[in-house]
């Protein structure tokens, strides 16, 4: 059944830590309302900090895909947007006969309910009025697919980033939104979903930790998981959840390509910052070969066990912050 997101934009009128048109953060009353691979509409309600030409409109449609679990708030989920396109031109709350496009009646919504189930007839008639099919979406790329595709090197034309200095590890995504109208492109929402996971984000604890601890401080921004400086030297760490032994090698491939990515957008920041992949755990056996691949590619690979910074190549071991290699 499609459903209505409600989705402000500015980060001092929220309280969850959604990105839009990649990820939605909501509490337990909307669990049974959000499901897998469900079609929304996003509704832009009336910030208080900020008033925008598309409050109270719909401006985007999109399809809900894998939720899970919010670990730092218990009661709370995320759910992935798989795939998003904002609307070529808005959708006010009524139609040309004066009735709500959501309740096909003159009867408004429950607009105190940001998650609202919707008619499939309701669903096509916005779709309508904004000028989009179903089909237009589903012709897109999804970001699962996208994530299990290897990156591509580099995005030359993709946006930049402010870098902001952190000291613990920023709850969700950590996403700050860019400019006033800016939709992620697909392979930033994708990095965004993965950033929102737990082991995602334990990962990145761990080695920060392991920074701070040898008197190094750390940065991060919409892109980069994290960058490390200790003394005169900068380390761009990407770190990648590994959920099953099958996605290790795809991980890898995927964590490449970020890193040279960002190496080349931002190398006015940060040229010549050693790259480091950091796994959130110690691949199988029959992947140890990643090692060396990435070490061709003078790549420094890492992976946490516990609360320990593991080295997994040659040029892991050379890094200031890991402890002793594993037997």
């Amino acid at each position: 059944m499609p459903v209505i997101l409600s989705q402000l934009f500015s980060p001092a009128d929220r309280i969850y830590e959604d990105a839009e048109f990649s990820l939605y953060h909501y509490p337990n009353q909307y669990f049974s309302r959000v499901r897998r691979y469900d079609p929304f509409i996003y509704y832009r309600p009336l910030g208080e900090s900020q008033r925008r030409p598309d409050s109270r409109t719909y401006f985007g449609h999109g399809v809900l895909g894998e939720w899970y679990e919010d670990h730092r708030r218990p009661g709370h989920r995320f759910v992935n947007i798989l795939r998003g396109q904002r609307f070529p031109r808005l959708v006010p709350l009524r139609n040309e006969r004066e009735k709500y496009f959501e309740t096909e009646s003159v009867t408004g919504p429950q607009f105190q309910s940001a998650v609202r189930e919707l008619s499939p007839l309701a669903y096509v008639s916005i779709l309508s009025a904004a000028g989009v099919t179903q089909h237009d979406l589903d012709a897109m790329p999804s970001t699962d697919s996208i994530a299990a595709s290897p990156y591509p090197l580099p995005l030359v034309a993709a946006p930049t980033d402010a870098l902001r200095e952190i000291t613990a590890i920023p709850a969700g995504a950590g996403y700050v939104p860019r400019g006033n109208s800016a939709q992620l492109n697909i392979y930033e929402s994708a990095a965004l979903q993965e950033r929102a996971r737990r082991d995602h984000q334990e990962t990145l604890r761990i080695v920060q930790n392991a920074v701070l601890r040898g008197g190094g401080s750390t940065l991060y921004n919409n892109n980069i998981d994290l960058l490390a400086r200790m003394g005169e030297a900068r380390f761009l760490i990407e770190a990648k959840s590994v959920t099953s032994p099958r996605t290790v090698v795809d991980r890898m491939r995927y964590g490449i390509g970020q890193l040279a990515d960002y190496s080349y957008r931002y190398d006015e920041i940060i040229g010549g910052a050693q790259r480091v992949l950091a796994f959130a755990a110690v691949p199988p056996r029959e992947t140890a070969w990643i090692s060396a691949v990435l070490e061709n590619e003078r790549v420094a690979f890492i992976a946490t066990r516990g609360d320990r910074v593991l080295p997994l190549n040659a040029l892991a071991e050379r890094l200031p912050f890991v402890d002793a290699a594993p037997s």
